[in-house]
């Protein structure tokens, strides 16, 4: 009814074709196809029956009768691959994979389209060398869209990727990141509001000369969004301020967008514009119990605040962490 095998110019490095087992290294890839097309309305689910590799389908050819998928091993072991048809027990082909053990340590690599759901493409971060472990993750959307003060949501790029320190993010890009998450907050003798940095220092938050004030004066410029000084420093004094007093909603910032931790992405030792990051409706969804739909980033990579830090204390996210990123057409598992 349908098997597995290669075709066209596919490598058949490491594939026994008589016994239909492709052997990989820890990490390494390989692509397979499954003949014949989906039967008698027939559709085929494509899965390993475990955590030893994962399974990601190309986009199909036109009229053919191959499906390809590529298939990438995450830690030593064997497992099978099975097409099911939905709703059965039954496979209709199989395969065997053999991952080899690798000492290159711990590797990510990110697959940011495998689904849809709700006008938003979500995708998972694999551990190459781990526990077999996946972590929901969403990138950019697939297309370039524009967004206010002059940014534009765009794609995460695909490549190999370097992850720098955690780092408590901070740009003057996004008004509510030029503070770092977790400062401190006072108000002075003027009514003003200071933070203290994560390198020590008070620093002038609101007001005319505000760090935040300049941030949203020059997020209106670039949106060619013409706002008053006085209404920029209304809409600031709300964001700190208990409605109808001068007392701080809160004596520590946590409202930057980029959550509370980031790793920035690093290509050829240099940094880039992107991050591994939480959002701040995310943190405060996490707080208060409720469960996270990741929203698609301008470029970056959202991640779950708990599993953030699952993450973080298994060793996966810290500096010198090889990610890759693939491609938006490579659909996943379910």
């Amino acid at each position: 009814m349908a098997h597995f095998a290669k075709h066209g110019s596919q490598s058949t490095k490491g594939w026994d074709a008589t016994r239909r087992i492709q052997t990989l290294g820890m990490g390494s890839s390989a692509e397979i196809g499954l003949w014949g097309a989906d039967q008698d309305g027939v559709d085929l689910d494509v899965a390993a029956v475990d955590s030893i590799c994962t399974v990601h389908e190309k986009p199909r050819s036109r009229g053919s009768e191959w499906r390809t998928f590529v298939i990438t091993a995450l830690r030593a072991g064997q497992t099978e691959i099975r097409a099911t048809p939905i709703g059965s027990l039954s496979a209709w082909a199989t395969m065997q994979v053999d991952v080899t053990e690798s000492k290159a340590g711990i590797r990510l690599v990110f697959f940011p389209g495998e689904r849809t759901a709700g006008g938003r493409i979500l995708g998972a971060i694999y551990v190459i060398g781990g526990n077999g472990e996946r972590f929901r993750a969403a990138g950019g959307p697939p297309k370039k869209v524009k967004d206010r003060g002059g940014h534009t949501a765009e794609p995460t790029r695909a490549g190999i990727y370097i992850l720098g320190p955690k780092q408590h993010v901070t740009t003057f890009s996004w008004p509510n990141s030029t503070i770092p998450w977790g400062a401190q907050l006072r108000v002075t003798s003027r009514g003003e509001v200071e933070f203290k940095g994560d390198t020590g220092g008070w620093a002038l938050a609101t007001g005319p000369t505000g760090v935040v004030t300049q941030a949203w004066l020059a997020f209106n410029s670039r949106g060619k969004e013409k706002v008053p000084l006085a209404q920029v420093q209304a809409q600031i004094h709300e964001e700190f301020f208990v409605p109808g007093t001068d007392r701080l909603r809160s004596t520590t910032w946590q409202l930057n967008d980029f959550g509370v931790w980031g790793w920035n992405l690093r290509q050829n030792g240099k940094p880039t514009g992107f991050y591994i990051h939480t959002t701040v409706d995310d943190e405060s969804d996490t707080a208060r119990g409720l469960f996270i739909r990741l929203a698609n980033s301008h470029g970056c990579i959202h991640v779950v605040p708990a599993e953030r830090d699952r993450m973080i204390a298994a060793g996966y996210l810290k500096e010198g962490i090889e990610l890759q990123v693939r491609s938006y057409n490579e659909t996943g598992p379910p």
